[in-house]
This record gives structure tokens, C-alpha cells and sequence, in this order.
């Protein structure tokens, strides 16, 4: 519905130079319900289902004509399949942990609950199914809370200078002399052995699918030529969706593996801190391929895409916006710091040389003998960055786009 409704807005601005309104829009949806082009798969579809990705294509225009995001993009046909029904959403509560919930076009459905419901009235529920085939429904509720006007931890002693890695994942450190190296594997050794298998065993089916699909085509041809009838359609592997099932649910595992550690490591900062101060990271321009151009080839490009991997591994984003997001709830604060020199200042003269530096883990200051686990000391530059932006009132300005300055010091 997506792509109509951008198709419609494009081509009526292309040719005519008038915009298409939501409004205009989701009137018409009853006429393409009936249209027998497109009724034989919007009939299957709740009309307010379909309104409401109208809704959402609109709000991607706004954006874009506010400068606040990109032009709205095709929808591609993907794995994920997602849709929000914005009412008539009911929930019937059958146990500790088994729940039945109504929606609109899929009747009654049984559920897993992993917490209660809470709120005085059900908005809406979106219902996402993931490519190893699991289906999850978030409902969002109506709920009254006041945003606190006192901080839960009063002591400024407790601001934590966070530093993400590779080797560990969460390193943090406060000013009352508590450090902790927080990591965990997001894959097994045993899912490691098995997903390199299964894409290997995906390769050999598709290179043996499109062998096979070349000699329909060849015979398709000559069948045509002769006039023959009828011709023969391309086959699609089974054997080859099963597999790739299978990459999709070690994926999910993984996926699921991380989210769970970034809530519990943001959730942990969000109540036991007041400030929590991270670096400007501009993980985006990071994790960019090096692979180059034809003309101008990237160096290295095999190491860079491991690195890549191990950045988003570890959620480095993730655990920066959702840290953010729940301090707000216990009236914390939340501050991104330069990032330059972190891992080569000593944080007990001040002296930056990339020299002291001695290994992945250890930290030596060639000025006045320091010596510190590596992200311990970056962690605590970190924190004491982030309390002199705090007290000096200012605000990091963020760099340009696709650059990795970090912010600088206002006031």
C-alpha cells in the first residue's frame, strides 16, 4: 500500500506539479478495494490497516519537506513482514504467562507474555513476523506518568564514563572508584561452525538452482520455436528456503541475544547514575564498507568489513539511544563527549600520547608512569569530560555528517 500511495504522490507531482494529501488518499481506498486489478489482496486487509500505512508514508513526506529525514524510499520486498492495526485491539489474560489477543483481520490469537499490560486502555498493537518465521505482537497502551523533577541518585559522584569496544563491550567507570569490563558472547562456538555450514550448503543449492533454471530457459526457446506447448516454468528450490530459514533463525538468535544485553546494561546505567557520558561515535560512517571503486580500490578491505562486523556485534548504538531514552524515566541525564584521544590520555596528568598505549589491555602514561587497563582509563577520561561539559553549561556541537571529530566544548 506503501508503494501505491508514493507511486501516486510522485507521478501527480512529476507530471502535474501538485501534491497528493493523506486525506485525498485514504478516500480512495474503498474505489481500489473494488478495483478488480487490486481488490483480490486489499479485500484480505483491514481497511485501517491500509489507512494507516497511509499515515505513515505521509508523516515519511513531512519529514523530508521539514529536513528532518531523507526522501521516503520504495518498500522492498523483504523477510520482515509488519503491520499496525491502530484499534479495535482487544487482550484477554489466561494465566501468569499465557494471554489470548484480538486483531482486526486474524481474529483470536494465543500469546506469550513476557510482562503485564499496563495503561488504562489498549491504542494499537503492531504485529511483526521475523525471517526465522516467529511472530511478536507490542501493544502500546495508554499510561499517565509524570516525568521525575528530582534526579533518583543525588550524589554527582555517580556520573560513569562509558567506553564501547570490541574486545570487551561496555566498559564503565564512576567516580567513587567502582569499575566493571561488562561483555557477553552474542554467538556460540557451536552456531559459529553451524552458520558458516549452512551458507556454504546455500551457495552449492543456488549455484545448482540457476544451473537448472538456464537449461528451462534454453528449452523454453526452443519450444517456442518449434511452437510447441506448453512451456515449461522455473523451478525454486525447497531445499534452498529450508536452508535459508535456518541462517535466518542462528541470526535471530543472536539478534535476540543482543537486545537482551543492551536493555539490561542501559536499564542498569539509566537507575544507578545520575550522569551517563558516552562518546560522539559516528558509527555510520564507521562501519562504511573499504571496498572503494574500480578505478579507486579500498585497502584492506577484508579486514574492515571483520571490524565492521564486530562494531555492530556488540550494539554500540543501541546501548546509546536506549540508555538515553530510560534515564529520561528517573530524571538522569544523558551527554556525548569528544572522542578523540580518549584511549591515549592519561586521566591522571592529562598527557596524550598515543605511546602509552602499550597493548589492546594495557595503558602505560609515558610522562608520569600511570599504569591502567586500557578501557578503564579511556572510561574514566570519559566521565571526567562529561562532568566539565555538565558544570561548564555547555552543549556538544555535533560534527558534519560522515566525519568523526566529535563534539566540542560551548560556554
Amino acid at each position: 500500500m506503501k508503494n501505491l500511495g508514493k507511486e501516486q504522490r510522485d507521478l501527480a507531482w512529476k507530471h502535474g506539479k501538485h501534491s497528493v494529501s493523506y486525506t485525498s488518499q485514504s478516500k480512495e481506498i474503498l474505489a481500489l478495494r473494488n478495483d478488480p486489478e487490486y481488490g483480490t489482496w486489499l479485500h484480505e486487509v483491514p481497511a485501517q490497516v491500509l489507512q494507516q500505512a497511509l499515515v505513515d508514508l505521509n508523516r515519511a513526506y513531512q519529514n523530508f519537506f521539514e529536513g528532518n529525514a531523507g526522501y521516503p524510499e520504495w518498500t522492498r520486498y523483504s523477510s520482515w513482514y509488519s503491520f499496525h492495526v491502530p484499534q479495535h485491539v482487544e487482550i484477554h489474560v489466561l494465566s501468569r504467562r499465557l494471554a489470548e489477543v484480538r486483531i482486526q483481520g486474524l481474529g483470536w490469537m494465543k500469546i506469550r507474555y513476557h510482562r503485564p499490560i499496563r495503561g488504562s486502555a489498549i491504542k494499537s498493537a503492531t504485529v511483526v513476523m521475523e525471517p526465522d518465521g516467529k511472530v511478536f505482537i507490542s501493544i502500546l497502551t495508554e499510561f499517565h506518568c509524570r516525568r521525575p523533577t528530582k534526579p533518583l541518585v543525588k550524589d554527582w559522584n555517580t556520573a560513569v564514563g562509558v567506553d564501547r569496544g570490541v574486545k570487551v563491550a561496555v566498559t564503565v567507570k564512576d567516580g567513587l572508584g567502582n569499575a566493571d569490563l561488562i561483555d557477553r558472547d552474542m554467538w556460540t562456538p557451536g552456531e559459529k561452525k553451524r552458520l558458516k555450514r549452512l551458507e556454504r550448503a546455500r551457495e552449492r543449492k543456488k549455484l545448482a538452482r540457476e544451473k537448472h533454471n538456464l537449461e528451462i530457459v534454453r528449452e523454453n526457446k526452443e519450444r517456442k520455436v518449434r511452437d510447441e506447448a506448453p512451456l515449461a516454468t522455473l523451478t525454486k528450490s525447497k531445499n534452498q528456503e529450508d536452508t535459508e530459514r535456518q541462517i535466518a533463525t542462528v541470526h535471530a538468535r543472536t539478534r535476540r541475544r543482543r537486545k537482551d544485553f543492551t536493555e539490561q546494561v542501559s536499564t542498569y546505567l539509566a537507575r544507578n547514575y545520575r550522569l551517563s557520558v558516552f562518546e560522539d561515535l559516528h558509527i555510520k560512517s564507521m562501519t562504511e564498507s573499504a571496498k572503494g571503486t574500480v578505478k579507486a580500490p579500498g585497502r584492506n578491505v577484508r579486514q574492515k568489513a571483520g571490524l565492521n562486523r564486530a562494531i555492530l556485534n556488540k550494539g554500540w548504538y543501541a546501548l546509546e539511544h536506549r540508555t538515553g531514552e530510560k534515564q529520561l524515566r528517573h530524571g538522569h541525564s544523558h551527554l556525548v563527549v569528544r572522542a578523540a584521544g580518549t584511549s591515549i590520555t592519561c586521566v591522571d596528568c592529562g598527557h596524550l600520547d598515543k605511546d602509552s598505549r602499550v597493548s589492546q589491555s594495557m595503558f602505560i602514561c609515558t610522562n608520569c608512569g600511570y599504569q591502567a587497563n586500557a578501557d578503564l582509563n579511556a572510561a574514566d577520561e570519559i566521565r571526567k569530560r562529561g562532568i566539565k561539559l555538565a558544570f561548564a553549561g555547555g552543549t556538544p556541537v555535533t560534527a558534519h555528517q560522515g566525519t568523526n571529530l566529535g563534539p566540542t566544548l560551548v560556554g
